[in-house]
């Protein structure tokens, strides 16, 4: 009973007929989805039928009506901006108007193939191009690093030699810097292992595959996907990315939470606010230092509830410091460290070395704290962190 389904079967097999070149049988599959198709039905399912029956008249030599339905198809194609359509419909101008013998009108489509043609290559170019000089940058700096190292240890074995009456010292001045070296460098690898949930992802691409099969609503489905698409590129830039302005951490926070409540709808609320008095587009936080706890929420904070949960992102400051605290009306701290402490131990432990190497690097008191709300439901996680500017040093 499902009508889309429905017409994207009589596609298929108008598809098989057509490339059999079986255009009588191809056209009554085509009829019927006439009947079918109206205003309702999907951009894409309207763009492929034009094409299709524009194909199929062609192929039975009725040019003239192919070229009304291509003409249809074509106003459709506009619609979506998809260059690389627009380039497939100028070469079905191409196939009718040469079919047709009519020459002149064939050499303008053929034309307008070859500068969209040409200009997507252009720009496939372009992109592999920086992929590849982003690798190859990547592999200087690993080899920078590797001769530094190299020189590293060539003038340790020279000053180990020259310093033979105080080795002992040099010994244990040696094996504190190795031991608080490797405990950055380990804290490094743990946050670059453990920047977002995997499972999110997965779980995220399965909901949007049950969103794609039962609403049927392609501008949804395109913005849920810019949200999702977004997500991806912040995690993955937040390896490179030390900070990012509270602007823009509010703005992945909100797309996360909007994808988030795409898996589970009608589950929950939220609120991201901002101080009046801050300066969002200047001000600066360590990136990914939020999501583990509102994923902690989301992920079993609300799990089991009967009410509908929410959760409340506020940015505040002080003279000296920046204030963050992040609430959530769920099953408390307690409850929630019993039935899933691991994932509690993570969210903490992220957050434990952010902080750590950030008191490290600016020589700063900041921190954090867990405790269940007052209100007797949920948790309130505050997160006190030194004013950071852009182009300044903290406050």
């Amino acid at each position: 009973g499902n009508k889309g389904l429905i017409i994207r079967n009589y596609l298929s097999v108008g598809k098989f007929a057509i490339v059999r070149k079986q255009f009588t049988k191809a056209l009554m599959y085509s009829d019927t989805l006439r009947l079918l198709i109206d205003d309702k039905t999907s951009l894409v399912n309207r763009i492929s039928f034009s094409i299709d029956r524009g194909v199929i008249l062609t192929g039975l030599k009725k040019y003239d009506e192919a070229i009304q339905y291509l003409n249809t198809a074509y106003e459709l194609t506009k619609k979506t901006g998809n260059v690389y359509q627009e380039r497939m419909m100028n070469d079905r101008f191409y196939e009718v108007y040469k079919a047709k013998d009519d020459s002149k009108k064939a050499l303008v489509y053929l034309e307008r193939f070859r500068v969209l043609n040409d200009s997507l290559i252009d720009k496939e170019n372009s992109n592999a191009i920086n992929e590849f000089e982003v690798k190859y940058n990547k592999l200087q700096d690993q080899q920078t690093i590797k001769n530094l190292a190299q020189q590293r240890q060539t003038y340790l074995l020279l000053s180990l030699a020259g310093l033979l009456g105080v080795i002992a010292i040099a010994v244990f001045l040696r094996q504190q810097s190795l031991r608080h070296k490797k405990n950055i460098l380990e804290t490094e690898q743990r946050l670059n292992r453990a920047r977002m949930n995997p499972h999110f992802f997965f779980n995220a691409l399965t909901a949007l595959q049950k969103f794609a099969l039962k609403e049927n609503n392609g501008p949804a489905m395109a913005s849920n996907l810019s949200k999702f698409s977004n997500i991806m590129r912040e995690t993955l830039e937040s390896t490179y990315k030390e900070y990012v302005t509270v602007e823009q951490e509010m703005e992945f926070l909100t797309e996360y939470l909007e994808v988030q409540r795409m898996r589970f709808p009608q589950t929950f609320s939220y609120e991201v606010s901002a101080a009046a008095s801050m300066d969002i587009d200047e001000m600066l936080i360590p990136s990914m230092i939020i999501q583990p706890f509102i994923e902690n929420s989301i992920e079993h904070g609300f799990a089991g509830l009967d009410y509908p949960g929410d959760i409340k992102v506020a940015f505040s400051k002080t003279d000296k410091e920046m204030l963050i605290e992040i609430k959530d009306n769920g099953k408390g701290l307690v409850t929630v460290a019993r039935e899933n402490n691991e994932h509690i131990s993570r969210a903490s432990q992220i957050i434990k070395d952010r902080i750590y190497l950030l008191n490290i690097k600016l020589k700063t008191k900041a921190g954090f704290s867990i405790d269940n709300d007052a209100s007797g439901k949920g948790v309130i996680v505050k997160i006190h962190l030194p004013l950071l500017y852009k182009n300044l040093t903290h406050s």
